[in-house]
């Protein structure tokens, strides 16, 4: 997500890499599902990989999304000059982007992870979820998720990038050497901090019967 690109560029980096990642992420996003759900893990790719359309239905678009509206925040808030965002405003920006992003990706993970439960094509568990009230279930969660997710990886990188780069000119003199230990942080941060509110949307998207609200 860069003030730098056109809406059109953020969007195609984001679907370009949601996509990427799912392919690469899906079996360990299973695990983590299994998990959740108290259920047993099954090594097979076959089922390790089920409901992986719907996944990277989810993440392209989601990705796509979260890149465009984050990237002309940015630029709104930065108008015409050429200044760094502060702390409060690249968090903001991401926390947006993510909230927004949440309408999309919900209802996608509700069919992914009742296929991963119960089996089936994508279209019969489409048509399995009776009402549109299912369908947005689990969307707070989801958008609690999203919106701490995409501040951890869209925003945090670039303050810690300038941190690293002002105070440790030595150890990061330029923009290649701060990335990495950059992404790391806002990985770490992401994860730790999203992972209650997807507990909380993958047991409400498990079952009605079981998790009411």
């Amino acid at each position: 997500m860069s003030k730098e690109l056109n809406e059109l560029q953020n969007a195609t980096v984001g679907m370009t890499v949601g996509v990427i990642e799912v392919v690469i992420l899906q079996p360990f996003n299973y695990c983590k599902n299994m998990v959740q759900q108290k259920q047993p893990i099954q090594v097979d790719p076959r089922v390790m990989y089920r409901g992986v359309g719907a996944n990277m239905v989810n993440m392209g678009p989601c990705t796509m999304i979260q890149f465009a509206i984050g990237g002309k925040l940015k630029q709104l808030v930065a108008g015409d000059s050429d200044r760094k965002l502060t702390l409060a405003e690249e968090m903001g920006c991401g926390i947006c982007a993510g909230s927004f992003s949440a309408l999309v990706g919900s209802p996608l993970e509700l069919i992914m992870i009742q296929q991963q439960r119960k089996g089936g094509s994508t279209a019969a568990t489409f048509a399995s979820i009776a009402t549109p009230a299912n369908f947005y279930r689990g969307l707070i969660g989801a958008a609690v998720r999203e919106a701490l997710w995409t501040c951890g990886y869209l925003s945090i990188p670039p303050i810690v990038r300038s941190y690293l780069m002002e105070n440790h000119p030595e150890q990061f003199p330029d923009n290649n050497r701060a990335r990495i230990p950059a992404a790391l942080l806002g990985g770490l941060f992401a994860c730790y901090l999203t992972q209650p509110a997807d507990t909380i949307k993958t047991c409400l998207q498990l079952s009605i019967f079981s998790y009411e609200n």
